[in-house]
């Protein structure tokens, strides 16, 4: 069983998303007013990891642990009408719902498991809106030392 790091998961979440066409930006450090940046983007998504649980079925150290980790897809619309601007938000959510859930995310997560589990609309800051939704998945790692060390 191969190991992986979450960090391709989340590579692989950008590519997704980004294939999509429908963001002008997809960042997995923060949007980037966050970094000190220009905040131009109409339309898009934060991709930050959030947190992981292992557990594992039994008590013997050779079996996989099931690893279920989740990240923070921060979506942004800007317009100056609100209304769009809701609507842009809550399609910007659905698009990546079609794109990732069900997938198996760089050939790493089991797709049953990968599927976005909620999402909260965040208060309204003329004229942005923002949607920060938390989307589930679950690799293996094969024993209680198979977590990928490398760079």
């Amino acid at each position: 069983m191969a190991s992986h790091r979450e960090r391709d998961v989340r590579s692989a979440i950008r590519e997704l998303l980004d294939l999509s066409g429908a963001f002008d930006g997809v960042y997995l450090s923060g949007l980037p007013e966050h970094r000190g940046e220009r905040a131009g983007d109409r339309r898009a998504v934060a991709i930050e990891p959030d947190a992981t649980a292992e557990s594992d079925l039994w008590d013997d150290t050779t079996g996989a642990m099931v690893m279920t980790a989740t990240v923070v897809l921060t979506f942004l619309a800007r317009d100056d009408d609100p209304q769009l601007r809701d609507e842009a938000a809550e399609l910007l959510l659905n698009t990546a719902a079609a794109v990732l859930n069900g997938r198996s995310l760089a050939d790493a997560t089991l797709p049953g498991s990968t599927r976005i589990r909620s999402w909260a609309w965040l208060k309204p800051n003329a004229p942005e809106r923002r949607i920060a939704a938390k989307l589930e998945f679950q690799y293996l790692v094969e024993g209680w030392s198979g977590l990928d060390l490398s760079e």
